[in-house]
């Protein structure tokens, strides 16, 4: 393992110990679970089972159809409220990739030990024990980490679902967050059995009908800003009964405005069930898209982030525009760009 600073590494100690002394650990993962919080929930529960402890994973929200062939994913329960006996029959109840505690869905989340772990500049510090790697490309990659550190083996299902972690928050290694670790852990988890070829078919390559439908509707609103470099995708909650498709299909979609050429931030704009707007944000390179979303009580990561404002979707986009711009036009004006 790299080196890390005391505080981080008594972190990775203080959660370590705790792993190797429970018994009964229930985990979960922000609502509309992607594939960091699955993978790295998934992959952590699979080890804590093969010592011989109890491990629930248990999801607020249902996930994409392209995490269905993860291992072990049909154990993982998706529920309206944890466990009867939470807190008092668990040890600790796991988040992963929550930056807050609302992030989960769990009105009661915080009754009883929680161990918070994330990778978000932003999080909150909410936890009992709070294990933020800041440098971790992916959750998955910290739950490595810990591995190491207890001494535990990865088995091929867990090496497979921490390979779904981290391909899914690098981009398949191909954002700015991969760094010389992350691509030494993707070797080491294919050398434990993690098949590259196979996963990826899942998880890129086999999206059902419905989901296409709704990307083809969402893209037929793509708006260009700014001279081209911002792009807006709009999804009305009517989408998803004329396509057939779910929320858990929504996403990926904002990627597709990021990836057209000369396009260096995209919004994806959608109508909430409760009235709000839910924007995702993405950026390319040194555009600090967090930023944007912090203005609205949102949160996440430089290229990767999201808020909900109130009003409409019309009025989400004319507010949201022109303060993406100006973070474009931050950088452009920076010392280093000229």
């Amino acid at each position: 393992m790299t080196p890390r600073d005391p505080a981080l590494d008594t972190a990775y100690e203080d959660v370590a110990n705790l792993l190797a002394t429970g018994k009964r650990f229930l985990l979960t993962g922000h609502r509309n679970p992607d594939g960091d919080a699955l993978g790295s929930a998934l992959g952590l529960a699979l080890a804590l089972e093969a010592r011989g402890m109890e491990a629930r994973v248990v999801m607020r929200d249902t996930w994409s159809f392209a995490y269905s062939k993860m291992p072990a994913i049909s154990r993982v329960a998706v529920a309206d409220a944890l466990p009867a006996d939470w807190p008092s029959g668990w040890d600790a109840l796991f988040t992963m990739e929550c930056p807050e505690a609302d992030r989960a869905g769990w009105p009661n989340l915080l009754a009883g030990k929680v161990v918070n772990v994330d990778h978000h500049p932003g999080n909150t510090r909410y936890g009992a024990l709070n294990l933020v790697d800041l440098k971790a490309a992916a959750v998955g990659e910290i739950v490595a980490d810990l591995l190491d550190l207890l001494g535990w083996p990865l088995t091929a299902d867990i090496a497979t679902n921490l390979w779904v972690s981290l391909v899914s928050d690098t981009g398949s290694f191909r954002y700015s967050n991969t760094t010389p670790k992350a691509l030494a852990l993707g070797a080491r988890l294919v050398a434990a059995g993690a098949e590259p070829g196979e996963v990826n078919e899942f998880l890129f390559e086999a999206a059902p009908l419905t989901s296409l439908k709704l990307e083809a509707l969402v893209l037929g609103t793509l708006e260009l800003h700014a001279a081209g470099t911002v792009a807006t995708v709009e999804l009305p909650r009517r989408f998803f009964q004329e396509s057939g498709a779910n929320e858990a299909d929504t996403e990926g979609l904002v990627n597709r405005a990021r990836g057209i050429e000369g396009v260096r931030a995209a919004a994806l704009l959608r109508e909430g069930e409760n009235g709000d707007i839910r924007c995702s944000l993405r950026s390319k390179g040194s555009v600090d898209i967090r930023s944007v979303a912090a203005r609205h009580a949102g949160g996440g990561h430089r290229n990767a982030s999201g808020c909900r404002m109130p009003g409409t979707l019309a009025s989400a986009k004319a507010l949201l525009v022109p303060e993406i711009a100006a973070a474009i036009a931050a950088i452009d004006a920076a010392p280093e760009a000229v």
